[in-house]
C-alpha cells in the first residue's frame, strides 16, 4: 500500500468515526425529545407535532440561504460554524426543558410556558441548522474533495451502515436513560442524553479539524465576497435551470411517500385502522432499518458489476414494483394482504436507500465545488417541503380508512421518481461506465 492510499484510508476513516460519534448523540436527542415533552405536557401530543413543524419551517426559510453562504467560506470555518450552532443550539434546548419543568412543578403562569416553549423551538431549529450545516460540509464537500472516486461507493455505504446503525442502537440506549429517575431531577435521564450529544461533538470536531490540515486541501476558489443581498437573494430560476434539478425532483417525489415503517402517519393507521398492537409496528419498525442495511450490500455489488447508474435505476426500479405488488394485495382488504403489504415495504427499503445512495453519490460527483452549498440546501429543501405536503395531505383526510388514498399517492409519487429519474439519465448523457467517474 502506497502513502498516499494510506492518508486516504486515515481521512476516510477519520470522516466515519466522526459521523458516528455525532450521529450516536444525535440519534439519541431526537429520539427522546417527544417523549420528553410528553412528559411536560401529558396527553398533548399536538405540543410535540408543533415543535417538529416550527423546526422544519424555519430550517426550510434558511436552507437556500446557508447554502450560499456555505459556497462563499472556507470548509474550515464552515465546519466550526455548523458544530459550534449545532452545540449551542441542543445547550439551550436543555436549559429550556429545565426551565419549563420547574415551571410547570411550581404551576407558572401559561405566558411563562409558552415563552420557554418558543425559546425551545427556537433553539432546536438553531442546533436544526447546525446540523444541515455539517451534513453538507462533511458528507457533500468533505467527502467527495477527500475520497477517491473509485471509493466513493464503498465510503458512502459506510456512512448509510453508521447512520441506520445508530438509528436502531441509540434509541435503545437513549430510552434505557431516560427512564432513570432520581426524586429532585425529574429529567435526569434527558440531562444525561444531551450530555452524550454535546460531548460528541469535542472530538469530531478534533478529528476533522486535523484531516483538513492534513489533507493540505485547496482553499475553495471564491473569487469575491458576496454580499448579503447576494446571499439572501433569491436565485430560483437558476436552480430550475440547473441539470440536476431532475434528479434532485426524483428523490424529492421519493419523500412524498407514507410507505416507510418509520412514518408517524402510516404507525398511526396500523394503530387505528388495523388494531396492531404496539410491539408489532415496533418490530416493523426496526426490520426498516435492518432492510435499509441490506443496500449498503446490494448497491456497491451492482455498483461494481455494472455502473453508478445502472445500480441506482435497478433499486429505484425494484422500489417501485415491491410497492405495487404489495399495493394490489393491500387493495383486496384481507389481513394476509395487510401483512404482505407490510412485507412488501420492508423490501422496498432496500430500493429506496440503494437509490438514495446513488442520488447522493451523483450530487457528490457532479456538483461543482463552487455550488455544493447552494444546490445541496436545494436537495435539503424539497425533500422537506415534500414531507410537509404529506403531512398537509395526511391532515385532510376525512378519517382513518381513507388513508388508502395516501398510499395511493404515495405509490404514484415512486413511479413518478423513476420517470424523472431516466429523464435525468438521457438529457444529461450520463455515461454508462459511470464507475470511471466520467460523465458526457
Amino acid at each position: 500500500m502506497s502513502r498516499g492510499e494510506k492518508s486516504h484510508q486515515n481521512f476516510e476513516f477519520s470522516l466515519l468515526l466522526g459521523r458516528f460519534l455525532t450521529r450516536s448523540g444525535d440519534q439519541a436527542w431526537d429520539f427522546i425529545i417527544p417523549f420528553a415533552l410528553l412528559h411536560l405536557f401529558p396527553g398533548k401530543i399536538q405540543v410535540a407535532a408543533l415543535y417538529y413543524l416550527v423546526i422544519k419551517i424555519g430550517t426550510l426559510s434558511l436552507a437556500p440561504f446557508i447554502g450560499r453562504w456555505i459556497d462563499s467560506n472556507q470548509r474550515m470555518h464552515v465546519l466550526k460554524a455548523g458544530m459550534w450552532t449545532q452545540f449551542f443550539g441542543v445547550l439551550g434546548g436543555i436549559f429550556c426543558f429545565y426551565f419549563l419543568d420547574v415551571s410547570i412543578h411550581n404551576a407558572a403562569a401559561t405566558q411563562d410556558l409558552f415563552l420557554y416553549f418558543c425559546l425551545l423551538a427556537i433553539f432546536g431549529t438553531i442546533a436544526s441548522i447546525g446540523s444541515f450545516v455539517t451534513e453538507i460540509s462533511i458528507g457533500n464537500d468533505l467527502a467527495p474533495s477527500l475520497v477517491p472516486v473509485e471509493r466513493l461507493t464503498d465510503f458512502n455505504s459506510w456512512l448509510r451502515r453508521i447512520d441506520l446503525g445508530t438509528e436502531v442502537i441509540s434509541p435503545i440506549i437513549a430510552g434505557l436513560l431516560f427512564a432513570i429517575e432520581l426524586s429532585n431531577i425529574h429529567l435526569f435521564g434527558l440531562f444525561v442524553i444531551a450530555f452524550w450529544n454535546l460531548l460528541s461533538f469535542v472530538p469530531e470536531l478534533l478529528l476533522l479539524s486535523k484531516v483538513l490540515k492534513k489533507s493540505n486541501l485547496k482553499e475553495k476558489a471564491i473569487s469575491t465576497v458576496p454580499s448579503w443581498k447576494m446571499i439572501f437573494g433569491v436565485h430560483l430560476k437558476s436552480a430550475l435551470k440547473n441539470p440536476i434539478f431532475l434528479l434532485i425532483s426524483s428523490y424529492a417525489f421519493l419523500w412524498l411517500s407514507v410507505l416507510s415503517p418509520h412514518g408517524v402517519l402510516l404507525a398511526g393507521y396500523l394503530k387505528d385502522g388495523f388494531r396492531l398492537p404496539e410491539s408489532e409496528i415496533g418490530l416493523f419498525r426496526g426490520l426498516g432499518a435492518v432492510f435499509g442495511l441490506l443496500s449498503t450490500l446490494t448497491f456497491p455489488f451492482f455498483v461494481k458489476k455494472y455502473s453508478l447508474t445502472a445500480s441506482s435505476r435497478l433499486h429505484l426500479g425494484f422500489q417501485f414494483l415491491v410497492l405495487a405488488f404489495g399495493t394490489i394485495a393491500f387493495s383486496t382488504g384481507a389481513i394476509w394482504g395487510l401483512y404482505f403489504f407490510m412485507g412488501c415495504i420492508l423490501l422496498s427499503r432496500i430500493g429506496l436507500y440503494g437509490f438514495s445512495n446513488g442520488e447522493f453519490e451523483f450530487r457528490q460527483r457532479l456538483i461543482p465545488e463552487q455550488q455544493r452549498g447552494e444546490l445541496n440546501s436545494l436537495s435539503y429543501s424539497m425533500t422537506t417541503l415534500a414531507s410537509l405536503l404529506l403531512l398537509l395531505l395526511g391532515s385532510l383526510l376525512p378519517s382513518t380508512g381513507d388513508f388508502r388514498i395516501l398510499i395511493y399517492i404515495s405509490v404514484a409519487a415512486v413511479f413518478l421518481a423513476n420517470i424523472l429519474f431516466h429523464l435525468w439519465v438521457r438529457r444529461s448523457r450520463v455515461c454508462s461506465d459511470f464507475k470511471t467517474g466520467t460523465a458526457l
